[in-house]
């Protein structure tokens, strides 16, 4: 079979081949970060040998190689994901098949497709992430898109990228008021297009609700956010902002569990009082937790409030998740059931001999269960105990271990600790799981949340009082606070408020208010762009006096507003000063430069009565001015100026620099 001939003016240029490459590359980058490493792998390969043929063509592989590398391509994503469906699976068969088609790019009609791909692989990766610097870098590399279109269609050869550039950009500006209204004004589905069924599992970083030593402090060193939060009024102190999630009953002797509470037990809240409301914008975790501010008063649509005091939503939350609550900072709980109280008072079957010594001192010296408990922090203050993210390995019998013989550890290590002690001294006690703090953004007017805030704290049942909040955690000293692993591990990714760690440096201070700054940009994305739904379109529906008309309603609207935005453009355009070709721009430069040493052009001048003027005047200039005008006349005046004279042009202007007659 002959080999398919392709006219000359139908081959695409070098530069136009690298140029559909990079974008190509550029576009897969932040994917790659969610494909597995043999098909990222697979993909730089092939980048790599679609670069080197630029230089050495020789290096392009064959169409039965072109062949085999489709096929391995296919079966390393088998065997990947072992399906070529779904989100993942999908994403990377994608990704490897518009990589394996730069291998032909044989005509220009080849890059236009691939410069078409380009843009179903940016609606892929907003599959992944549809962050605010995520929208940024996928709309500069539109941009590229565009202007290689234009490029690829428009005939601009010699010019490159710039000139084409000058064309994209304009075209990009008149589509943004046409998107806005079709964002605004489209009709909303209730599930994304691109939900087919398949779901995609994704460890999540988050609350676990069990608690043994070392899995918060595994937690805390990562410097995600959890949730923000934005105060209606004044936002409480910093030592009051303890965000409860799960509450933990159980100890088998090494773990702790939610167990298995009866849920019809009174243990609700008899008094609420200095009522707070806020809104929290909660990351996905796939759990059913809501964290919300000690104690909890109501639980959002969609959620209920346990005997316990949990805030548990109805589904899993698996995207991210905006609810209002209502917490009280002064409260008093119900008393528990006997059951409850047992619960509470469950011991596991490793308790020593020391750790019940300990407590029956502690029980000589006070009268009340309040002593009691004050006495125990006042243990945990006196002794050498250290708080450190680094804590030693501890055996099976990790509290007697700690309590007696390491005496380092994290917030789990103090709270599963303490909550045994006040078990043995008969003491109902449980664990909270949650967040301590946040981070305050200035700029955005909210509070961050992060993983790396995450705590554990009890509640001890004390008479007349209700369960009652104590943190062993911050009885330490804090001269053995281990300041340097918490620097060393939080980084400049969070200042937590337990460790109290100074913003010294000023670059410090910078960081942190561009990564703030970051932050917000972000929350304002997700607010206004992400969150926009069918309710906010109903909604704008009412204020406009069409809520009557529903559907109906928002199709006419759109309509109308569609048809008004491009009439505007279309006028816009219509008025539009017609532009300079590149032979224009150029000899308009090259006047600018003689203007400038009092030598303008006349308005009745054409190019040859200007160069013999100049000539006559400035003989020192007629060398240079003689040359340009000889091969700017002819690319002027003939019916389409070779990309060569043009770029031969633009290289004698660069050289041109006249000097005011005097200092020649």
């Amino acid at each position: 079979m002959a080999k398919r001939q392709i006219p000359k003016g139908e081959r695409p240029e070098a530069r136009q081949t690298l140029w559909a490459s990079l974008l190509v590359l550029t576009a897969c980058l932040p994917l790659m970060q969610h494909l597995q490493w043999q098909v990222n792998a697979f993909l730089l390969l092939i980048f790599a040998v679609r670069l080197l043929s630029l230089r050495w063509p020789s290096a392009m592989p064959g169409k039965g190689l072109r062949i085999l590398l489709t096929f391995a391509g296919v079966a390393n994503c088998l065997h990947g994901y072992h399906t070529l469906a779904g989100q993942d699976g999908g994403a990377a068969l994608f990704a490897t098949m518009i990589t394996l088609k730069l291998l032909e790019l044989e005509s220009r009609r080849d890059l236009r497709l691939v410069t078409i791909l380009i843009g179903f692989l940016i609606v892929v990766q907003f599959l992944f992430d549809e962050s605010f610097a995520i929208a940024v870098y996928f709309g500069v590399i539109a941009l590229g898109v565009v202007a290689l279109l234009v490029h690829l269609n428009g005939g601009l050869g010699a010019g490159g990228p710039r000139p084409a550039l000058r064309i994209a950009y304009p075209l990009v500006l008149q589509a943004i008021p046409l998107t806005i209204v079709l964002f605004v004004l489209f009709p909303r589905l209730e599930a994304p297009l691109w939900n087919l069924g398949f779901e995609r599992e994704a460890a999540m970083t988050g609350m676990s609700d069990t608690m043994e030593p070392g899995a918060i402090s595994e937690l805390v060193v990562n410097g995600e956010g959890a949730f923000r939060v934005r105060f209606d009024d004044e936002p409480p102190d910093s030592d009051q902002l303890y965000w409860r999630g799960p509450v933990l009953w159980d100890m088998d002797g090494k773990r702790w569990t939610q167990g298995t509470p009866p849920r019809d037990a009174a243990d609700g809240l008899l008094q609420a009082e200095a009522p707070i409301d806020y809104e929290v914008v909660l990351e996905p975790t796939k759990q059913r937790w809501l964290f919300a501010l000690d104690m909890p008063v109501s639980a959002p649509e969609g959620a209920f409030v346990t005997p316990d005091l949990q805030v548990i939503s109805h589904r899993p939350i698996n995207s991210l998740k905006r609810y209002r609550v209502r917490s009280a900072l002064v409260y008093r709980t119900e008393e528990p059931s006997p059951a409850l109280r047992e619960l509470a008072l469950r011991l596991p079957d490793n308790i020593t001999p020391r750790m019940r010594a300990l407590v029956a001192d502690w029980k000589t010296q006070t009268d009340t269960d309040w002593q009691l408990v004050q006495r125990g922090l006042a243990f945990f203050n006196r002794e050498a105990f250290h708080y450190t993210l680094e804590p030693p390995a501890l055996g099976r019998n990790a509290a007697d271990e700690f309590l007696f013989e390491t005496r380092k550890g994290f917030c789990e290590h103090y709270a599963s600790a303490f909550a045994l002690l006040m078990r043995i001294a008969g003491i109902p006690s449980r664990i909270v799981l949650g967040y301590l703090g946040g981070e305050d953004n200035d700029i955005g007017g909210y509070k961050i949340v992060r993983q790396s805030d995450a705590h554990a704290w009890v509640e001890v049942l004390i008479p007349e009082r209700g369960w009652v909040r104590v943190d062993p955690t911050a009885a330490v000293d804090p001269s053995r606070i281990d300041r340097r692993s918490a620097a060393r591990l939080l980084g400049a990714s969070s200042t937590s408020l337990r460790f109290n760690l100074k913003e010294s440096s000023g670059l410090v201070r910078f960081v942190r208010n561009m990564r703030l700054l970051a932050d917000t940009l972000d929350a304002t994305w997700q607010n206004w762009v992400l969150d926009f739904s069918t309710e906010d379109q109903m909604a704008l529906l009412d204020k406009l006096g069409l809520g009557a008309l529903r559907e109906y309603g928002l199709a006419a609207l759109m309509m109308l507003a569609v048809s008004l935005t491009l009439a505007v453009v279309v006028l816009a355009l219509s008025r539009d000063k017609p532009r300079q070709d590149a032979l224009d721009a150029l000899y308009a430069r090259f006047c600018q430069k003689l203007t400038r040493i009092g030598l303008p052009k006349q308005r009745q001048e054409g190019p040859s009565d200007y160069g013999r003027r100049i000539a006559a005047e400035r003989p020192d200039l007629k060398g240079p001015v003689s040359r340009f005008l000889a091969l700017y006349i002819p690319s002027r005046y003939s019916a389409n100026a070779s990309p060569e004279a043009i770029e031969r042009l633009r290289t004698q202007l660069r050289g041109f620099a006249p000097k005011p007659k005097g200092r020649h």
